[in-house]
């Protein structure tokens, strides 16, 4: 049943992500153009870095981090044992971090 789930939030995810690239985009509250272009670019690169890594780590970092599923539901959705899901999550943020700040060097 959970392998069910998490494929499917995998195609929804799939499935969105190409009506976001065909849809315009909203209009945006008005503010500080600086302040928009600083927070656009900051949004834009962290994206960028979370889509290169590998999908498990992708996965395990989204999950916990944007759901704020605990490390045995995200070993549960995962189908792996909390020890990997642990480590899935420690080399993602490794490698974020590690692509965010090439990014700004």
């Amino acid at each position: 049943m959970r392998a069910t789930v998490c494929n499917l939030a995998r195609n929804r995810s799939r499935h969105l992500r190409i009506v976001r690239l065909r849809a315009p985009d909203p209009p945006e509250p008005q503010a500080a153009a600086e302040q928009l272009a600083i927070v656009r670019e900051d949004h834009r690169g962290l994206l960028t870095a979370l889509a290169a890594l590998p999908p498990k780590q992708r996965e395990a970092l989204v999950l916990r981090y944007w759901l704020d599923l605990s490390t045995q539901e995200i070993a549960q959705t995962m189908s792996v044992s909390p020890g990997t899901d642990k480590t899935h999550i420690s080399r993602g943020l490794a490698a974020l971090g590690r692509r965010l700040e090439h990014g700004r060097a």
